[in-house]
């Protein structure tokens, strides 16, 4: 049965990096989704009001960002089962005056150095940042880039190197947001659900 499970998401990781087609639809239904979850954490009043106006909100900006860590999260474990954790962290503060600074950064932990994840983060960045600019918002039309996925191994995280030593520092220490659940469930899909 777990050979028929890998051998459907294997397919669906080289469908998603031979197809861009694929991955453009991936990225249009991230933006949505993450557009409407930080909508509906809104006041009913202001889930009207058009996007240029909700980016002068704070509230609404880390909302996006939220979802849009989550939603990518998930993607990337199911499209890649080998992932461990996945983290997000922050730029420091000086660089996130304005609530946020247009990058999701996210942090993940593998057994060893995969050239999928980093393929996968440039793909999936350049389509999500194209999605973001046709939907007019003014924050992105300038940017080059929207998301950063870095990976840390387990040797790394044990010896304090590399990003492994984010994890000891006070200032910028990642949070874990893929797997939550304390069950041990990795199951991709019950997801922050």
């Amino acid at each position: 049965m777990r050979k028929i499970e890998n051998s459907c998401k294997q397919e669906s990781l080289e469908n998603v990096l031979t197809n861009p087609n694929e991955l453009k639809q991936v990225a249009d239904d991230l933006c949505k989704k993450a557009l409407s979850d930080a909508k509906t954490q809104l006041h009913p009043l202001l889930q009207q009001v058009e996007l240029e106006r909700l980016d002068q909100r704070c509230e609404f900006l880390q909302a996006f960002k939220r979802a849009m860590e989550e939603e990518i999260a998930r993607k990337l474990v199911i499209w890649q089962p080998g992932i461990q954790a996945v983290y997000k962290f922050d730029a420091p503060l000086e660089a996130n005056r304005n609530c946020w600074d247009n990058t999701i950064h996210l942090l993940v932990m593998i057994p060893r150095f995969l050239n999928t994840i980093k393929t996968l983060g440039a793909k999936l960045d350049r389509n999500i940042l194209k999605q973001l600019k046709c939907l007019g918002w003014s924050r992105f039309q300038q940017s080059k880039s929207v998301i950063e996925v870095q990976q840390v191994t387990t040797m790394e995280m044990r010896r304090g190197l590399s990003y492994g030593a984010m994890f000891l520092s006070l200032y910028a220490a990642p949070v874990k947001i893929w797997p939550l659940a304390r069950d041990g469930n990795r199951n991709p899909d019950s997801f922050l659900r």
